[in-house]
């Protein structure tokens, strides 16, 4: 009986195999879409957007999609545009043989900050995919951000850049300044330093005028604040004649506020220029709480402005420099026709210098204009009204520590006890600003 069960049970399992033989097939699973839309970059700063703009990448790609198939998209932002006359960016097109295509976005640099979404419509699956960014254009993180600032675009009044980190350029000699345009809107550092920078310029041509500093220029409405630029040993120099500042070159109509330049800025004394610590040529400029400390050379040198203009006013700002030039004004050099200039609030420590004209704050021809100087100091130069010489650096501490200002100006960020300055960690160096 045994053997007769175990026959049994082995038919039963060859019957079973038999029927599965003869069922049909299972339903094969459905086309499987492999499709990708992705933007270049997960983040679109100042860099990624001249790379796009150059061709260098594009600004979104489609990938394994269905050949030759036909595709629409459309472009929005979290904060809309820029102007009202920019347009969003739509299109359609299709992709190649092998399903895929680039999407320039050229007018991605229309769109103000923030989330940015693309979504692509397919036409042969009814189907839409949506990615995103992050445009982060006034956002500089690094040096190149900063030397791409407003690619191939024209600077406006709402740009409005933010320095997020330290910066470090490279060991790269720049022969111009590292942005070669002119702010309209405002550069924030945030306090964070800008290092290593290094410029050796030929000076002027029969076509153009060098202008050297970290900016090139800043122009009415302009905004410059909480910038500490250390400059590499070797600074910035020219073989010809310039106009130079360590932080902007031009500057008109503009405020500078908290900023500071480190360094030596070298120029021949046989070339006609405007050198400033801060600015070179200077007209309609407000410069408060603003520091230089390093070494200046030229035929005309302001320890913070090289010329000063109509209606600049220079206040709680000072200069820790040694110098050799023709023609040197402790705080700014030369002046313009018909000026109007105030210098308040601010000292001058000249040490290791030579010129034959040294005027304590300045202008040089401060008897020639209508000049206000009050409350200055300096320990060294020719001596002008508002201003008070002490051989000794203590001396000046001294009486620097007694200022108070009531009526902080609204361009800087008062401390508590509305003090300018304090004293360094070495007490008989020169006073430092509140900020630094």
């Amino acid at each position: 009986m045994r053997f007769i069960s175990l026959y049994a049970l082995a038919s039963i399992i060859l019957f079973i195999s038999a029927c599965k033989k003869d069922d049909p097939s299972p339903e094969q699973p459905a086309s499987i879409d492999y499709t990708t839309v992705s933007f270049t970059y997960d983040k679109f700063g100042s860099t990624e957007l001249y790379y796009m703009l150059s061709s260098v990448n594009p600004g979104a790609k489609i990938s394994t999609g269905k050949s030759s198939s036909s595709f629409s998209y459309e472009l929005t932002g979290s904060n809309g545009l820029k102007r009202a006359s920019d347009t969003l960016i739509k299109g359609s097109g299709t992709l190649d043989g092998a399903g895929n295509t680039t999407l320039p976005l050229w007018g991605l640099w229309n769109y103000k900050d923030g989330e940015i979404t693309l979504k692509v419509h397919f036409t042969a699956t009814d189907s839409t995919i949506q990615v995103k960014t992050q445009k982060i254009e006034y956002q500089i993180r690094n040096y190149r951000d900063f030397m791409y600032m407003s690619p191939f675009g024209t600077a406006d009044t709402s740009d409005h850049f933010v320095q997020v980190n330290d910066i470090a350029f490279p060991d790269t000699v720049f022969t111009k300044a590292p942005w070669n345009s002119y702010l309209l809107g405002s550069y924030d550092g945030k306090g964070f330093k800008i290092t290593n920078l290094t410029i050796k310029s030929p000076g002027a041509t029969s076509n153009e005028i060098a202008r050297i500093a970290l900016f090139a220029g800043a122009d009415s409405g302009s905004v410059l604040k909480n910038i500490r630029l250390e400059l590499s040993d070797a600074g910035i120099t020219s073989t010809g004649q310039v106009e130079c500042g360590g932080l902007v070159a031009f500057a008109s109509g503009c405020t500078i506020s908290q900023c500071s330049v480190k360094g030596n800025i070298l120029i021949p004394k046989d070339v006609s220029s405007f050198i400033g610590g801060i600015s070179g040529h200077n007209n309609k400029v407000t410069m408060t709480g603003c520091s230089f400390r390093g070494r200046i050379t030229g035929s005309n040198v302001g320890g913070l402005m090289g010329s000063m203009g109509t209606s600049s006013v220079i206040n709680m700002c000072y200069a820790y420099f040694s110098f050799d030039s023709y023609a040197v004004g402790g705080i700014g050099s030369v002046y313009s026709p018909s000026s109007v200039l105030s210098i308040s609030n601010s000292y001058v420590v000249a040490h290791d210098y030579t010129s034959p004209t040294f005027v304590a704050i300045g202008p040089v021809q401060y008897a020639m204009t209508s000049t206000t100087v009050t409350n200055c100091f300096a320990n060294a130069g020719t001596a002008q009204t508002g201003v008070t010489i002490f051989a000794s650096t203590t001396d000046i501490n001294t009486n620097l520590s007694t200022f108070t200002i009531a009526n902080w100006p609204a361009e800087a960020t008062a401390p508590a006890d509305k003090k300018p300055y304090k004293y360094d960690t070495d007490p008989t160096a020169p006073m430092k600003l509140w900020w630094e």
